[in-house]
């Protein structure tokens, strides 16, 4: 019975190297897909007008979903069931965002901040109990510097509150 098992080893063990090959090779023309990308995501910026900051949230999001694209399909290479496990993320992404509301509220504003560009670098802003000279925007928050503090100011407040802005001439 064990004689019959160890026989098909080899077999298995082959099988299994040239699948985990091909995923490796799958993720590997990902990277250089990635690679070939990126510096045209920057021209593209550039002839656009587009800040740095959106400029480097496009090439991550689009880093990430080509990540994500290639590992799925070397997941699927080597056998896994991807639809289960896409279901199983979308449900985990559900329960996620109503536990994270706040956050992805504070994402959407930022990522709207950034392609207004309402509020800019340099700009001096007062906004209810904060003022101070943008510094960054982030996707989650803008830092005001006034003085020596640093203010981290959650950007569903600069998009949904009054904001003043002085800008520098």
């Amino acid at each position: 019975m064990f004689k019959a098992f160890f026989e098909f080893i080899p077999i298995i063990s082959t099988y299994m190297i040239v699948k985990l090959c091909i995923a490796i090779a799958i993720m590997i023309a990902t990277r250089m897909v990635i690679a070939a990308i990126t510096p045209f995501i920057h021209d593209l910026c550039q002839k656009n007008n587009l800040d740095q900051h959106s400029c480097h949230v496009l090439s991550k999001v689009v880093r990430y979903t080509l990540t994500i694209f290639g590992a799925t399909i070397a997941l699927q290479n080597l056998g896994v069931e991807v639809s289960m496990l896409i279901a199983a993320f979308g449900i985990t992404g559900i329960v996620l965002s109503y536990g994270m509301k706040d956050i992805v509220a504070n994402f959407i504003a930022g990522i709207l901040i950034m392609g207004y560009k309402h509020i800019k670098i340099n700009d001096y802003v007062k906004i209810k109990d904060w003022e101070g000279q943008v510094i960054d925007i982030n996707l989650r928050y803008t830092t005001l510097r006034l003085n020596d503090m640093d203010i981290f100011v959650p950007n569903l407040a600069l998009y949904t509150k009054v904001v003043g802005i002085v800008r520098k001439n």
